[in-house]
């Protein structure tokens, strides 16, 4: 997509978010048919050229196809459980990238062998060095190899804060990063021109879990912005760029690409139309953030409930953004645009 289109079309993007809609409520489903339907979603674009005439991307985690036919995004986001991977689904994704021309993310998740997939967690780094899931990484990075364009794999995200949630975020930083070094490695032999995403939560001590700069092609970080959260937390509702600048310093040290890999926005007309604005804007990325490539929107509610009452934030781009995103083309856009 070339600069001139993709403004025009961020500039109908934004028209539309700012109008701030709701949208019919879509079911999210728990990880048992191989696709993760969790808070996660990544995304990095294509490399270009010179930093300054670059254009931040935007792409989506698209579950249920609501923007399957539009023009306006560049990247289309899968979860796959590695050790059981919905094929009819990743074909039907694989299959509408090369159809809509976007490039592919696959966010492999390793997730254990056992009935419990969260279980077993204390020997999954073990097991991967000693070959037990080779299988599992010659069918993936098999399919990503013959993807038609451009793809980039993103493996065991959010590794830093420990929790129930996955198995392979632990407190043993050195295990993990043996472990992502040799699924790299055997990746490779498959998949030579896939880039590979280290996807940190972005916390302080994600430092620890850096595997090394010749296995990682770009960093992904999360931003959500939660309103009541904001104000509980800091006293007032921060906006985008102030989320975004925590953690961007934290990664940018790497000098590597970095994309906002987990987007979503819940709360008041007024708190979501803030964040759009500043999204949305060119101008945001190339004076504070001169490494970030791509943002990636999140459309899905929140399949589990987060901590201290919270419950399952709605993370859904409203009806309107929907419209303008699933329904115009470039040409359409740009006369929005105007």
């Amino acid at each position: 997509m070339s600069t001139t289109v993709l403004k025009s079309v961020l500039g109908a993007g934004a028209l539309a978010l700012l109008a701030v809609a709701g949208v019919m409520p879509v079911g999210a489903q728990d990880p048992g048919n191989g696709i993760d339907r969790t808070l996660t979603t990544a995304a990095i674009a294509p490399e270009t050229g010179k930093p300054q005439a670059r254009t931040v991307e935007i792409g989506v985690y698209d579950p249920h196809d609501a923007v399957a036919d539009s023009d306006a995004l560049t990247l289309e986001h899968v979860f796959v459980y590695w050790q059981k991977p919905d094929r009819v689904q990743i074909k039907r994704k694989f299959a509408n990238a090369v159809r809509q021309g976007r490039g592919l993310m696959l966010s492999v998740e390793p997730y254990t062998h056992a009935a419990d997939w969260r279980a077993g967690g204390n020997r999954l780094f073990a097991d991967i060095g000693k070959g037990r899931f080779d299988r599992e990484i010659v069918e993936i990075c098999s399919r990503a190899a013959d993807f038609a364009g451009q793809v980039y794999i993103r493996w065991g995200h959010e590794m830093e804060e420990p929790s129930e949630r996955y198995p392979w975020a632990r407190r043993d930083s050195e295990g993990y990063k043996t472990a992502f070094r040799y699924f790299v490695a055997k990746c490779r032999e498959l998949a030579p021109a896939a880039r590979y995403v280290w996807s940190p939560k972005g916390h302080r001590n994600l430092s620890a879990y850096y595997p090394g700069d010749d296995v990682v092609d770009a960093i992904g970080i999360p931003v959500w912005g939660l309103q009541k959260m904001d104000v509980d937390y800091w006293g007032r509702e921060r906006r985008f760029v102030e989320a975004l600048k925590e953690k961007y310093q934290r990664v940018s040290r790497y000098g590597k690409p970095v994309i906002v890999a987990e987007l979503g926005v819940s709360g008041s007309a007024d708190y979501k139309r803030a964040w759009y604005a500043e999204i949305l804007d060119q101008q945001t990325y190339r004076r504070t953030f001169p490494l970030l490539t791509t943002v990636v929107f999140f459309n899905d509610k929140e399949p589990y409930k987060w901590p201290l009452g919270y419950g399952a934030p709605d993370w859904r781009l409203d009806r309107e953004a929907l419209k303008a995103l699933a329904g115009r083309g470039p040409g359409q856009a740009a006369a929005l645009a105007d």
